[in-house]
């Protein structure tokens, strides 16, 4: 179990860590996964300061996922009243919208647990009205991804769709890049990221 003094190193760590370029490694694949089952999720976390962060947990509500809504990035009371103890049952698949350092923060106590990222995407402001979507994961999930590039300003609920019907049981992944254009850019005009982390396969 991590305790609270291992916890708040992560939680240094993140915000010491650039929030885009090496925190991981895509592994291209040019070949796209057969369809699979989504992988089923206890809860689904967003940033519920940001109104990017509420778009994404409505539409995860409407959807019929759990959700947790986060205050201003801390994941200190969703780990310790809701995420340790239900991980301490058995391994459990969850996602979220969130800056950098709260999915620093899971991916890292997720290791300890057997599981790890299996779909990462980041949003990042790209100038001229555009944000970019770099996503990597099951290429059956991200097959989803295109209808980011219509979407405008609903792509946090497009994005909401592509987390809760990640693929199970895929381990290879894939990278693709999308543009959407929209009239509202990212908070602080700084990335943010959808993802899922789920038991290994």
């Amino acid at each position: 179990m991590t305790n609270r003094r291992e916890f708040l190193h992560l939680g240094l760590a993140a915000t010491a860590l650039p929030a885009a370029g090496g925190l991981f490694t895509p592994k291209a694949n040019a070949s796209v996964a057969a369809p699979a089952p989504a992988i089923p999720l206890y809860k689904i976390l967003f940033d519920a300061e940001f109104a990017h962060g509420r778009q994404f947990g409505a539409a995860a509500a409407r959807l019929g996922v759990p959700f947790h809504a986060m205050a201003r990035g801390d994941v200190t009371d969703f780990w310790y009243h809701d995420l340790d103890l239900a991980w301490r049952a058995a391994p459990s698949a969850i996602a979220g919208f969130t800056r950098h350092g709260p999915l620093f923060v899971l991916e890292h106590l997720a290791w300890d647990r057997g599981m790890r990222v299996v779909l990462r995407a980041e949003h990042r402001p790209a100038g001229n009205g555009l944000i970019e979507h770099v996503l990597t994961g099951p290429g059956a999930s991200l097959s989803r991804a295109a209808a980011l590039v219509p979407a405008g300003e609903e792509w946090m609920s497009v994005m909401a769709g592509v987390v809760t019907q990640c693929a199970a049981g895929c381990s290879e992944t894939t990278t693709q890049t999308v543009m959407t254009r929209t009239a509202h850019s990212l908070p602080d005009n700084e990335p943010f990221y959808s993802w899922v982390i789920a038991p290994r396969v």
